[in-house]
Order: structure tokens, then C-alpha cells, then sequence
């Protein structure tokens, strides 16, 4: 299992072609997109279904047929509606692939914001505008270029998306980002340092306290920081790491039961068995024979299969 599960540091895509096409079906069950970031700017489009994401502190209700842009470097992922399944395909860009250089006056005016979270389109688009269903095919013609034969694939692909940026540029969807967002972005970017310390330490005890002082904030403020961007305790959410680490020991490797809750960082045998079964709906015992197929739970973007 890969822990990673936040900041994605995995290649979209190649060196010469920074593009990566992913697509995901989920149920409810299974969580639909872990929260996590990475640099890169991602179209997500709903194919069936329905779900709710969250992008920073904005939650949007995406059905069939909508797409979500999300920005470089803000935090993302998405939870069930209702009871609803959902599959979705993304794709991930590095924008220094459509830069034209120090002197490119596109690329200082639009791409370098862009990049930079400083201006670019809405997140969410809907095919009830024209400019919405207009961008939202667009993505699609992009998406379905990924098995095309090179060099024409990555000729499209760029040129699809320098079309879009100029069609929404044109349609007027271009905003500027309020100063007043300046202290969320402040506050996203203190809880990316604790979501990292948490990730290398959670095989030991971490209190509250502790994770509120590398956050740099009251131990309350921390908590609504906290939840308001990832739904969960800070705790809930460790705790939650913690048992998807387990359930990887126990399908990648000989640890025993006992074995695996410890690694996790869990001292209460009870506990984490009363856990597991809330998460995965088994024990661990059961997890384990039946094998990794299908119970892998809510995955990340960077964990998303290809197909």
C-alpha cells in the first residue's frame, strides 16, 4: 500500500508529456476520492451517478455530466450523496507544459495565475449554460484522446486545452481571486504541514495538542480548522490512516493480526478490531482471507486504475 495519501509527489503522465487520464467508478462503501492535493491542475467529469466534492472549503453537488476544475495545490476529494454510486474520469496537467517561456505574454497573464490559484475558471460547471456545456465536451474530446497514437495525441491534447482556457477567457469565466481568500489559502496550507507530520508519525501516539502546535493554533481552532476541510476529527482521520496501513499489512505481508495494529500505531487490540470492522465491515481476520480484491477502500486520485 502506498502511503502517500495526500501529497500525490507520483508523475502524471511522462517528462515530454505531463498528462495523466484516470478514471474511477466508487459506491458509497468504498468512499468516492480520499482527500489530497497535488501541484498539477485537474478536470474532474462525473460519467454516472452522483457525489458531493469539496475543493478547499467549497463543496459542490456534481451529477452525471458536470465536470469540477480544480486549482494546483488545493486540497480536494468527495463523499457520497445520498446513496449514490459514482464514477468519474479526471485528467491532471502540469501547466509548465503549455508555458511558452520567461517572455510569453499568454503564459505571464494566464497560465502563471492559473497555475498559482491566483485566477482561472469557476470549479464547478454545469451544462445548463452554454459556456458550461461548451467546456464540459471539451474536456470530454481531451479525455477521450488518451489512447491516440503519438504525436498526434499530444498535439490534441495541448491544443484542446489552450482552446478551453481561451473559450472560457472569452465566455467571460475568468475570475480573479478575492484577497479575502488569502487567509483560508493560509490556513489550507497550515494544515498540509500537519496532514504531512501526521502521515510520517502516525505508527506512534499523537495527541491534540501536539498536532495543533505544528498547525500553530489553539488546540479548538486547530479542531474546526480541521473538520471543516476534511469532515473528520483530526483524530477520526488519523485513526482512519491507520487502519487502511494495517489493512495493506495484512494483504502485502506475513504480520500477524496483532502485528499489523501495533505497526499502525494502535496499543488497544479491542479498539482496533472494533475499528476495522466499522470501516472495512469484517475483521481483520476476515479481510485477510479474503484477499485484497475489491476491499481496498476509498482510494486517491494517484491510486486511481487506468484502464
Amino acid at each position: 500500500m502506498d502511503n502517500k495519501w495526500l501529497k500525490e509527489d507520483r508523475r502524471h503522465g511522462t517528462p515530454g508529456f505531463p498528462v495523466g487520464f484516470y478514471q474511477q467508478a466508487r459506491t458509497p462503501q468504498e468512499g468516492i476520492l480520499d482527500f489530497h492535493w497535488h501541484e498539477e491542475i485537474e478536470f474532474l467529469r462525473v460519467t454516472s451517478g452522483r457525489a458531493t466534492f469539496q475543493i478547499g472549503l467549497s463543496a459542490y453537488e456534481v451529477s452525471a455530466g458536470e465536470a469540477l476544475f480544480i486549482p494546483g495545490g488545493l486540497l480536494h476529494g468527495g463523499y457520497p450523496l445520498d446513496a449514490s454510486d459514482c464514477a468519474y474520469e479526471a485528467l491532471v496537467c502540469d501547466l509548465g507544459w503549455l508555458d511558452g517561456g520567461p517572455d510569453d505574454a499568454i503564459s505571464v497573464r494566464y497560465l502563471r495565475p492559473l497555475q498559482r490559484g491566483r485566477s482561472g475558471p469557476p470549479h464547478h460547471w454545469t451544462p445548463d449554460t452554454l459556456w458550461g456545456a461548451e467546456a464540459i465536451t471539451a474536456i470530454a474530446a481531451i479525455q477521450a484522446l488518451e489512447h491516440a497514437a503519438e504525436p498526434v495525441r499530444a498535439l490534441r491534447v495541448k491544443a484542446g486545452l489552450l482552446n478551453l482556457i481561451a473559450d472560457l477567457i472569452d465566455a467571460g469565466q475568468w475570475q480573479t481571486r478575492s484577497h479575502s481568500d488569502e487567509g483560508d489559502s493560509h490556513a489550507a496550507e497550515r494544515l498540509k504541514e500537519v496532514l504531512v507530520y501526521m502521515e510520517t508519525n502516525f505508527a506512534r501516539k499523537l495527541s491534540l495538542r501536539e498536532l495543533a502546535d505544528v498547525a500553530g493554533m489553539s488546540e479548538g481552532h486547530f479542531s474546526r480548522t480541521f473538520k471543516a476541510y476534511m469532515r473528520r476529527t483530526p483524530i477520526e482521520y488519523l485513526n482512519r490512516h491507520r487502519i487502511r496501513y494495517a489493512a495493506g499489512r495484512l494483504t502485502a505481508s506475513d504480520s500477524t493480526i496483532s502485528e499489523a495494529a501495533l505497526e499502525a500505531g494502535f496499543d488497544n487490540f479491542s479498539y482496533f478490531i472494533k475499528l476495522f470492522r466499522s470501516i472495512y465491515g469484517c475483521t481483520p481476520r476476515a479481510y485477510r482471507t479474503a484477499g485484497s480484491a475489491g476491499r481496498e477502500g476509498p482510494s486517491t486520485s494517484g491510486e486511481m486504475k487506468k484502464e
